[in-house]
């Protein structure tokens, strides 16, 4: 509950300041607002990823990541890299799309390891 809560406020702010920096740095490049994307849900992501990992009292030191936190962090890794890729495909064809694409595609590279550190089976 408190990774959603945190989730939703950070979008929101990242959101307000995608319109506020579009209008007061119109320079900033795509990558900038990309970033701006992934910081909204990195925060929420972290406290889900960290509610997966077992207690430091209840555990040994050589207990492994618990599978959904393990998935979560490989949805994590792939969503940045595949967003990337896009990014860097879109700039390399001439496309150029609005910042508040550039920050929904930033944001959608967190969204699978949020979904799955969330997912309860």
């Amino acid at each position: 509950m408190a990774s959603a809560i945190i989730g939703v406020v950070g979008i929101v702010a990242t959101g307000v300041g995608v319109f506020y920096l579009q209008a007061k740095k119109p320079e900033w490049k795509s990558q900038q607002y990309w970033i701006l994307g992934l910081a909204g849900l990195f925060p929420a992501w972290l406290v889900a990823f960290l509610s997966l990992l077992p207690s430091a009292t209840m555990a040994g030191v050589d207990t492994p990541l618990p599978p959904r936190a393990l998935f979560s962090s490989v949805a994590g890794l792939l969503g940045v890299i595949a967003t990337d890729y896009l990014l860097r495909r879109l700039q390399k064809s001439g496309c150029a799309l609005r910042p508040l694409t550039y920050w929904l595609i930033g944001w959608a590279g967190l969204l699978p390891a949020l979904g799955v550190a969330l997912l309860r089976f």
